[in-house]
């Protein structure tokens, strides 16, 4: 007879996106990961295969690679002040997402971009 564990875990969006990066490293494993973290290593593939599946984003195509600059509060500020932002001075656009993170991006950024791109960061 099989029966279901008791103390069964649920993980955050935040601890999966985590975990699944940490199995994205160089010289990572999956066996590694989940044996680390107590994690089963099944439960890291099929988060590893909803990651690729969210990154695909509608229809299955996967997303155009966008360049990124990373920049602290104060830097992105300093920029904004000196009206030099990277799209040649318009201000980004900020989009708060439901996980409270917030997503900047120039006005110029593809609609459909952006909406893959709010998919996978509030996955």
């Amino acid at each position: 007879m099989v029966t279901l564990s008791e103390d069964r875990r649920s993980y955050t969006p935040e601890e999966k996106v985590r975990l699944v990066a940490e199995t994205l490293r160089p010289g990572a494993s999956v066996q590694g990961v989940s044996r680390r973290h107590g994690v089963c290593s099944s439960l890291l593939h099929r988060w590893r295969r909803d990651a690729r599946a969210a990154a695909r984003g509608p229809g299955g195509a996967m997303p155009r690679v966008l360049p990124v600059r990373l920049m602290t509060p104060e830097v992105a500020e300093a920029a904004e002040a000196s009206g030099n932002a990277a799209d040649g001075g318009a201000p980004p656009i900020e989009i708060v997402l439901r996980n409270g993170r917030v997503l900047r991006a120039s006005p110029a950024t593809d609609p459909a971009v952006l909406a893959r791109l709010a998919l996978a960061l509030e996955a």
